[in-house]
């Protein structure tokens, strides 16, 4: 009887042990991993590598470079991708590639706005910039600063204005197209010759927080940055006939070698929880109308978006508005 017993009791432990081991096998197949290219800073980056890790147990390996460059490398890795996802970029830049990502609509878009997802679902915004008027107070008082695109366009500001070339920078295109939208061709004129055109983005909110620039016009995360950072100097000013709305986006690339974990990322990237926390810490607006409100910066419902921004037409119309703009450039 003995034997019998410790026969049955050996067998009950092999099965033990060979369902633990099936659950091992199980949970390692399922701990996997995705790639992402990103435009997005280093430290962001690793905070979200972090998270999903925590979240799916899956790892997740950045790889950060510029959007154009991000989206040239896509197309050169077509016939053998080495990324899954990428995150995030201009949705205009974002259109233009549209062929080489996959359709993937997640449970988390239902709360996006009409617009805020292609309509195959090849790319879906994630945080939005809104085009502001960052005003350094000591070389321009708050109260004598310009409050809208139209008083922004008067001759009265020539020469005081600095933003980016649209020719190199998706956000300076978008402002050019935002006023090109409300002003037409006179208004594109009229903002040539008021502004000062530099190389980048980040020339204009450093040298106008600096006081090197009285007014730059810039992305409200890279202006707040120094109010936040207790600059005392610079001031947000939300035109009044139009904020300029600016959405980025991620995609799943077509092809990707790991699908399922992809799916993961995107759901994570745009879900309201990380969103909130991307906006508290690094003040880039989500693209949620649900998303939460921070001090210092206004609500999005309390703002007069443009709404005749339209990231496809914007993406159609680059080649028109800007040989407009280069030629009004070379004029000037």
């Amino acid at each position: 009887m003995g034997n019998v017993w410790k026969k049955m009791i050996f067998m009950a432990g092999s099965l033990t042990f060979g369902v633990a081991a099936l659950g091992l096998a199980a949970s390692s197949v399922w701990a996997g991993e995705v790639v992402l290219y990103s435009s997005n800073q280093p430290e962001l980056l690793d905070v979200i590598a972090q998270g999903f890790k925590e979240k799916t147990g899956h790892t997740l390996t950045s790889v950060r470079m510029g959007t154009g460059e991000a989206m040239k490398r896509i197309a050169a890795e077509r016939a053998n991708p080495l990324c899954d996802v990428f995150w995030s970029g201009d949705l205009s830049v974002l259109d233009h590639a549209k062929a080489d990502f996959a359709s993937y609509k997640s449970p988390e878009a239902a709360s996006l706005d009409a617009g805020m997802v292609e309509k195959d679902a090849l790319w879906t915004a994630s945080n939005t910039h809104l085009m502001v008027f960052m005003v350094n107070t000591s070389l321009i008082p708050e109260a004598e600063a310009p409050k809208s695109w139209a008083e922004l366009l008067d001759p009265r500001w020539k020469g005081k204005i600095v933003m980016a070339n649209p020719e190199k920078s998706g956000t300076a295109y978008a402002q050019v197209y935002g006023v090109y939208k409300m002003f037409g061709d006179e208004g594109l004129a009229k903002l040539v010759n008021n502004a000062t055109i530099l190389d980048s983005s980040s020339l204009v909110y450093k040298g106008t927080a600096e006081g090197e620039f009285p007014l730059g016009i810039t992305m409200e995360y890279a202006a707040f940055r120094y109010v936040a950072g207790g600059n005392k100097d610079v001031k947000l000013i939300y035109p009044s006939d139009g904020v300029i709305s600016a959405p980025e986006g991620a995609a799943m690339i077509k092809g990707c070698k790991h699908p399922e974990e992809a799916k993961q990322l995107m759901d994570y990237l745009l879900s309201k929880e990380v969103e909130d926390m991307i906006f508290k810490e690094y003040y880039r607006r989500p693209a949620r109308p649900d998303a939460m409100v921070i001090e210092g910066l206004p609500a999005t419902a309390s703002l007069n978006i443009l709404k005749s921004f339209d990231p496809a037409e914007a993406s159609a119309l680059q080649k028109t508005i800007l040989p407009k703009w280069k030629k009004l450039v070379l004029n000037k």
